[in-house]
């Protein structure tokens, strides 16, 4: 009877959770193409019909929010508030996993993958799938896997077919998809040799460094021959889409001394509560907004913030407890949080350096109020109504506020320095003509007015915009060549019987590091760590001079003075460790180049620029 109960309480959360991961198995992460009008005008994919589509399986506007909800909902129950950025971030989350999961649906059917009734029994009976064994488990969280095994013995205790339609349809086919792709990730005894050597190998060396320093920027002279040339030749690198350019005028959210006296109020108002019989703990649930007091969407702490020592809490905070008695309650106490009522349960130690308190506290966060909202709100109104009536300049001097400006915006950006996330900024730019000025626009942090300033269309950036950055990236090939002879130089002269001291001395504008100790997996004085030096120096003998080597700052020589023994007993303790390590790390690498190679190939059009 007992396992009856448990099954039957658990059945709402068997059917819910598969009913998640339904929902969400249209989700797994990706990137995406672009919207392209042309699509729209030909009637590929209607925006008031989806939000996008991947080889024509369409993602429809209610299956996208309905994610997007999904995720906010689990989001907010553990207590986040979510910004304008936070939600763009989820909305994107979500995007790449639609368009990964239909990706995966259209090469499981390419590669005709179904399951059988046998698979997803043998399954069940051999290798449950963890989102399983989560629905089986123990106080401790650990899998009960006799209470398992019981309930798939005796079908009747429990409705299986959620999950073996869950097996059948979603599980099992990726299960198989995955080990398919995996086939491909293989790792050689010789990989996991070479991993064992970086990490426990000790390579003793004397090195001579070229860096960019090294060669003064006067050494570098640019044409502008030269630098036309180079513009001519990278014109594809310097196409732009149209950009849009805002002047705009910010009023910033903050909390009025009406906001700071009326939730001064609220803070009296439940001390005389506590005062009236109300019980600590359960006000400091109804009341705290301190996200650290919720343990569930239904529970609180109490406050609770446990034992605390002096110099933990600010100092407002900590003044008022440490000078409290036990057992009082001390408050409103101001700090940069808010408004704080403070339980005093125990204080060891008072007049002591080691003090510590235990205390519960209900926090009150000075926030803007409607009244201070509706205020700010007015003023921006009144700020686009003289703006529009009269012109942007004249509005300005009238209200005396400051103009900003947004240049370069592209028509899927989201931030705007100064301002912070505004997607719905943006959006007006791109929908407005110039000279146009826009109603008041709530951001989390600010209200603001915009004005259309100019218009850049896409096309080629002109060289002169470019030329600082090209002259850049020259001088850059040019200083590499520079110090790759010079090394070269240095190398020949150490061929010919000069040491390293010799050459530095003669050179005084490289770096000469003596001696260095390092495992291949640490970073070398001044040399850093890179790819290129442990390739370098991975096979490399001792006495053996190695170099040049390419390393970030420059190129350098290298002579291996001690390269400690190979350890028997560690390899034998490691490879298996080692192996499982290299070969989990080759599968991510294998799926994420097929499924990159899966996006590049597909026809992925992206409807969000009309709904976000």
């Amino acid at each position: 009877m007992a396992l009856m109960s448990i099954l039957r309480n658990r059945m709402h959360v068997v059917l819910w959770s598969l009913l998640i991961l339904f929902l969400l198995s249209m989700t797994v992460g990706g990137l995406v193409g672009g919207a392209n009008i042309i699509d729209q005008l030909l009637g590929r994919v209607n925006p008031a019909e989806a939000i996008g589509s991947v080889n024509g399986s369409k993602i429809t506007p209610d299956q996208f929010n309905q994610a997007v909800s999904m995720r906010l909902e689990s989001l907010r129950s553990s207590g986040m508030e979510i910004s304008d950025q936070q939600l763009s971030n989820i909305r994107l989350e979500v995007w790449n996993a639609f368009v990964e999961e239909k990706l995966t649906e259209q090469a499981i059917k390419d590669l005709d993958i179904f399951i059988t009734d046998d698979e997803v029994l043998h399954h069940l009976e051999n290798n449950p799938p963890l989102d399983i064994k989560r629905l089986f488990t123990t106080e401790n969280n650990e899998f009960d896997e006799e209470t398992y095994r019981r309930a798939l013995s005796t079908p009747g205790l429990m409705d299986w077919n959620p999950i073996e339609a869950w097996m059948r349809d979603f599980y099992l086919p990726r299960f198989k998809l995955q080990k398919y792709i995996n086939q491909s990730a293989i790792i050689s005894e010789n990989d996991v040799k070479e991993e064992f050597t970086k990490r426990n190998t000790e390579y003793t060396i004397s090195a001579l460094h070229v860096t960019n320093s090294s060669i003064k920027d006067s050494t570098v002279k640019l044409s502008e021959e030269e630098l036309i040339k180079s513009y001519k030749s990278r014109l594809d690198d310097f196409k732009r889409t149209e950009r849009r350019h805002l002047s705009f005028i910010k009023w910033p959210k903050r909390a009025s001394l009406q906001d700071t006296q009326r939730v001064k109020a609220e803070a009296l108002e439940i001390l005389m509560s506590y005062s009236n019989g109300d019980n600590f703990e359960k006000l400091a649930n109804i009341h705290t907004q301190d996200p650290s007091n919720q343990v569930t969407p239904d529970s609180g702490r109490g406050g609770d913030l446990g034992w605390f020592g002096k110099g933990q809490m600010v100092g407002a905070f900590e003044n008022a407890v440490f000078n409290a008695n036990p057992g009082s309650v001390v408050g409103p106490v101001l700090t940069n949080f808010g408004y704080h009522i403070i339980k005093v349960d125990s204080i060891k130690n008072k007049n002591k350096n080691n003090a510590q308190a235990k205390a519960n506290h209900i926090l009150l966060k000075i926030e803007l109020g409607q009244k201070s909202r509706t205020n700010l709100r007015r003023k921006a109104t009144l700020f686009s109504y003289d703006a529009q009536d009269y012109d942007f300049t004249s509005a300005i001097d009238s209200h005396s506020v400051k103009k900003e400006a947004a240049n370069y915006l592209s028509k899927t950006d989201f931030f705007i320095a100064g301002l912070g996330p505004s997607r719905s900024a943006i959006r007006w730019g791109f929908n407005s003509k110039i000279n146009d000025i826009s109603e008041p626009i709530e951001t989390d942090d600010y209200f603001a007015v915009f004005r259309l300033d100019s218009i850049t269309l896409a096309g080629t950036t002109p060289f002169e915009d470019v030329r600082t950055q090209i002259s850049s990236s020259l001088e850059n090939d040019y200083k590499d060549k520079i110090m790759n002879t010079l090394a070269n130089n240095l190398k020949t002269q150490f061929l010919s019987g000069k040491t390293f001291q010799n050459l530095k001395d003669e050179n005084s504008n490289i770096e000469y590091i003596p001696s260095d100790k390092k495992k291949l997996t640490e970073s070398f004085i001044s040399l850093g760590k890179s790819e290129e030096l442990i390739g370098s120096l991975i096979y490399a003998k001792k006495n053996q001079l190695v170099g040049p080597v390419k390393t970030f700052r420059g190129y350098s020589l290298i002579i291996i003075n001690e390269i400690s023994n190979f350890d028997s007993t560690a390899w034998l303790s490691q490879k298996d460790m080692i192996s499982s390590n290299l070969k989990l790390m080759k599968e991510n690498t294998v799926y994420r180049n097929w499924m990159s190679e899966l996006k590049k190939n597909a026809d992925i059009i992206d409807n969000r620029e009309y709904y976000f």
